[in-house]
């Protein structure tokens, strides 16, 4: 239970440090708009700033949680879907736990792009290392980032 809650600490320290958190007043207007008009239905949504010329925005679009990246100039580049382990293709849930064997599944997102990729990115730990990967629907570790929580 510590390492869980020590993790869960580190990665909102993490996205903190990552991430500026914005008032919409800071969201350029093309931004904003590029979200409305792509996801009419995003309630509740919270921004922040990506690095210098990212805009990320969470938000609810109905029952599902997402998360969708916007350049400067509103252009889309990604959306993520949180969605259950259990919905991630049998090759992907086969890399994964080949290659993770007894890590715990944190969280996962179904990653959509604009060239109509679906990609599976997932939060895992074991102990006090913890990993953020990435998988294409065929089951190809794209991403592999380490993290570590120290005890």
């Amino acid at each position: 239970m510590k390492n869980i809650l020590l993790l869960m600490l580190m990665a909102g320290a993490i996205s903190f440090c990552t991430a500026q958190k914005l008032t919409m007043d800071k969201v350029p207007s093309a931004v904003a708009s590029a979200f409305k008009q792509k996801f009419p239905n995003g309630s509740q949504p919270g921004w922040s700033k990506e690095g210098k010329e990212s805009f990320e925005v969470e938000f609810f679009n109905g029952k599902k949680r997402q998360s969708a990246l916007f350049d400067a100039t509103g252009k889309w580049m990604e959306t993520e879907t949180e969605i259950n382990y259990n919905a991630v293709p049998g090759k992907v849930q086969r890399a994964f736990e080949t290659e993770f064997e007894g890590y715990q599944v944190q969280e996962v997102y179904e990653v959509e792009t604009p060239d109509k990729a679906i990609n599976y990115e997932i939060t895992t730990f074991k102990g006090v290392k913890n990993y953020e990967v990435l998988y294409s629907a065929k089951g190809e570790l794209l991403k592999k980032e380490e993290g570590r929580v120290n005890e």
